[in-house]
């Protein structure tokens, strides 16, 4: 029979935190929202002000041996050679300023690069993505030579300011940033965040004002459902499953 119960929920150790930020970026990988860039991170729950991220390798292929701990400046905690990635600025800003959130991911999927030019909301079609009923804000405030990526404290900050309290931001020209108060919730919001996207661009032919997105009624219903232990955890022991069958080398990980 199969057992619903959520995947480890919140970890209590360090040690259980780096291996679900492994899962994460395997997961994220395996489901196409990850390609050879893009990263996640999760709060530290030994310090709360300290998280764990790869060093600056494929999502891919990050092992637990690939872990950093970095500080809500940016700082490197961890003493090591390995290279750290310049944008974990953004998962500095966010867990700074979002205690509500333990997990962070930011990616590029293509689909959601695309549409984020389109200028239209990021907004729920479909049950299954009923968190997004209340429309994603879009930053836009690249600074001037930087080549659309957030590498400084300032940058960080600026787009934590923008992300405010919603779930996720998108980057227009550039991908997006999520968030979750746990890692399980921050990979479905991504995931379910892309396969909506991918819906709304076959609608693109379609006017605006002939698309029935969900109501807020409907929205904070399904979103819910989709929280609930029951579907969490479904889905997450589905995504770890899948991992596992494409990556072997995470074994009994």
């Amino acid at each position: 029979m199969f057992d619903y119960t959520p995947y480890a929920g919140l970890p209590e150790t360090a040690d259980e935190a780096k291996k679900q930020c492994v899962l994460a970026n395997r997961i994220l990988a395996n489901e196409h929202v990850l390609d050879g860039y893009g990263h996640v991170s999760v709060r530290n729950p030994e310090t709360g002000n300290t998280f764990f991220q790869a060093r600056v390798v494929a999502p891919e292929f990050v092992t637990y041996d690939d872990m950093l701990e970095v500080d809500l400046q940016a700082n490197i905690v961890t003493k090591t050679d390995f290279r750290a990635y310049g944008e974990r600025v953004i998962h500095a800003a966010v867990l700074k300023a979002r205690q509500d959130v333990f997990a962070v991911f930011h990616g590029h999927p293509h689909e959601v690069v695309a549409f984020s030019t389109t200028g239209m909301p990021f907004r729920s079609l479909g049950q299954f993505c009923g968190m997004f009923w209340n429309p994603l804000p879009v930053f836009d405030a690249y600074r001037s030579g930087s080549g659309m990526l957030l590498s400084t404290p300032e940058d960080g900050a600026e787009l934590a300011r923008a992300l405010g309290d919603a779930y996720g931001i998108v980057m227009r020209g550039h991908g997006f940033t999520m968030t979750g108060n746990s890692v399980q919730q921050m990979v479905m919001n991504s995931i379910f965040l892309r396969d909506n996207t991918k819906m709304q661009l076959m609608l693109l032919p379609a006017p605006s004002a002939e698309i029935r997105y969900l109501s807020e009624e409907e929205g904070r219903g399904t979103e819910k459902t989709q929280y609930s232990d029951i579907s969490l955890g479904r889905c997450w022991k589905y995504w770890v499953a899948r991992a596992k069958k494409a990556m072997p080398d995470l074994g009994d990980f």
